[in-house]
Parts: structure tokens; C-alpha cells; sequence
């Protein structure tokens, strides 16, 4: 609402004589706008209530052909159309609870919500975790045997019970289509590898129930994906994202000073049978410790020699060899 200064003032004042009498003034210089109803008309509303399967746009729309300057807001359209239309999805004050139930609604039949089929994912959750999965049987039967690859990925920030959601998407001509969602949310202390154990169930119902057997598995760097994918398809080459590789390399050269983590020589001897078992970096030496038990062999260095005149002309030039101490 506009403001501006009206010059105006209110006094009280109070007699000791009459105290249960107050002299209240109120002085305007200048006169106020004229408060406008903004509320819906009541044709208005009957027309946002048939029109719940259309967008808010859609519907703004259709308001401005029978007002074409209304002196209503087009957010209390939206509102209107809002509290109307989430009924339809809102079975329960809790939201998880809410969306299992309104899964299990579109289980087999859209009853009047659409053309949408989800099936529910049986999952087995931890202590310490909250958690809701589903797939999108359309998409798997339309392309079933014919899915490649599969990539899982996550995002924050999606809804406002805080649930991690993750995407299982399959390739299909270069574009990817979602296979399904589960939302993960920790909400107390829980065991490691809790939300590995989650994202395994999740992708077991479509190996099990869908026969999806991917050639590729992508991720970003993510442990529990990666672990997940490797779990359930241990045959497929598993990828990572390439976007998240670069970031990945970028930020530790960005380190300039920083001591790099324990060396373990009976690890790196086990997979490399070529490392001196006996190698130690600098800074895990002991004092007395000595740096390795194999003498080490120094290359012969290569010296140039130019032999030059009074008028520096070279005259020639010779190698030179030089045997460092070993």
C-alpha cells in the first residue's frame, strides 16, 4: 500500500478529574487514498474452483477476459487456486505419510489425478533415516532391454521436509528420462553405509522387478552412489562425471599448503609390486629410521662443455660425464 505524509496526528489526553474518559483527536492535513476491496469476487472464485487442472497462468488468463483491470492481485489468484488444488494431493498433515498415501493412490489407477502410475519401492529403512522411493512404470516398459545406461544423481533444496532426493535416469537416443526418485533424510545418529544400504534397495527394484542390467553406470563422486552402483550391477563400467572430475582436480591443485595424507607402504606395495615397501615421505620418518633398505642407483648426468676463443667463437664442444655418489 502507497505511504506518504499526510501531515496528520493523533493525540490522547487523560483528565484526573474523569479517568474514565479519554479525549481522543485525530488531524488529517491531507486526506488518505481510498482503501480498495481486494478480495476475489465471488464469480471469480467460482471460476478458479472448475478450473483446478488448468496452470495458475492459464487461469490469470481467464480472469483478465472477464476483468481486464482488476483490482485484485494476481497472487491472490494463485492463493485461491493454490488451497483449492493441493487438496487433491494432501492426504495428511505429516508429508511423508502424505505422499505414501497419495502414492499408493496412483498405484494402479490416476483416480481422476492425470495419467500418472508410480509403484511404491519396498525399502527397509535404517535407524537414523527417513526415506520414500517409487518408479515410473511407463517409462520402464516402454523401453525395457533396450536401456544401456543409467545414471543416479541428487539434489538439495527440493522440498521443504529437507529430504535428499535422488534421480535414477536411463539413456534413451541421447536424452535422459527419470526411472524413478527416492528421498533421503537423516534424522538422528545411524549406522555407516546407511544411506549405501537405502540407495542399493533402491536400485535392486529395477534389477529385480524391471530386468534392468545397464552396460554403464555414471555418477558423480558421491561414495554412496558410487558403492551402490557397483553393488548392484558389478558387471557394468562405472563412470564418473566428467563436470565433477575437473572440479574435483581444480580444487586440490587450488591447495597450495597443505600436508598430504598418511602413506601406507603395505598398501601401495599391494597394489603396485614395484614400490619399495621400505619408502617412507619425509615427514613419517623416525630420526633414527633409515630411508630404505635398497641402494639406490643414480643415472650418469650429461654435461655440455663449449670451448670458446679470445673473441668468444666457439671452438668446439665435448660431453662431459659426471657419476653422482650413490
Amino acid at each position: 500500500m502507497a505511504t506518504f505524509s499526510c501531515q496528520g496526528g493523533l493525540t490522547i489526553g487523560i483528565s484526573e478529574e474523569a479517568l474514565h474518559f479519554l479525549d481522543i483527536t485525530v488531524v488529517h492535513q491531507e486526506n488518505h487514498i481510498p482503501y480498495c476491496r481486494i478480495s476475489l469476487p465471488e464469480d471469480i472464485q467460482e471460476l478458479i474452483e472448475n478450473s483446478l487442472d488448468k496452470t495458475p497462468s492459464q487461469i490469470w488468463n481467464d480472469v483478465l477476459a472477464c476483468y481486464p483491470n482488476p483490482i485484485f492481485s494476481r497472487k491472490s489468484v494463485y492463493q485461491l487456486w493454490h488451497s483449492l488444488a493441493r487438496s487433491r494431493w494432501t492426504f495428511d498433515n505429516d508429508e511423508l505419510l502424505s505422499a505414501e498415501k497419495l502414492l499408493l493412490a496412483l498405484g494402479n489407477e490416476s483416480q481422476g489425478r492425470g495419467n500418472l502410475e508410480f509403484n511404491m519401492v519396498d525399502l527397509v529403512v535404517p535407524k537414523g533415516f527417513s526415506a520414500i522411493a517409487f518408479s515410473i512404470p511407463a517409462m520402464l516398459e516402454k523401453w525395457d532391454g533396450r536401456i544401456c545406461e543409467v545414471v543416479i544423481d541428487s539434489a538439495w533444496g527440493t522440498n521443504r521436509a529437507g529430504h535428499e532426493i535422488f534421480v535414477l535416469l536411463g539413456e534413451a537416443y541421447g536424452s535422459g528420462m527419470p526411472l524413478g526418485y527416492i528421498l533421503i533424510k537423516s534424522i538422528g545418529r545411524s549406522k555407516p553405509d546407511s544411506k549405501t544400504s537405502l540407495l542399493i534397495q533402491f536400485l535392486q527394484h529395477f534389477r529385480d522387478q524391471y530386468r534392468l542390467d545397464p552396460k554403464f553406470t555414471l555418477s558423480d563422486k558421491d561414495f554412496a552412489e558410487i558403492g551402490a552402483c557397483q553393488t548392484v550391477w558389478p558387471n557394468a563400467k562405472h563412470q564418473l562425471c566428467f563436470w565433477h572430475c575437473l572440479r574435483a582436480v581444480r580444487k586440490r591443485l587450488a591447495i597450495l599448503r597443505r600436508q598430504p595424507g598418511p602413506y601406507n607402504s603395505a598398501k601401495a606395495k599391494a597394489e603396485f609390486s614395484f614400490i619399495d615397501a621400505d619408502f617412507l615421505p619425509l615427514a613419517q620418518r623416525l630420526s633414527s629410521a633409515p630411508v630404505s633398505t635398497h641402494k639406490i642407483i643414480v643415472a650418469p648426468c650429461q654435461i655440455l662443455i663449449c670451448k670458446l676463443s679470445e673473441n668468444y667463437t666457439v671452438l668446439g664442444t665435448a660431453p662431459s660425464y659426471c657419476n653422482s655418489p650413490t
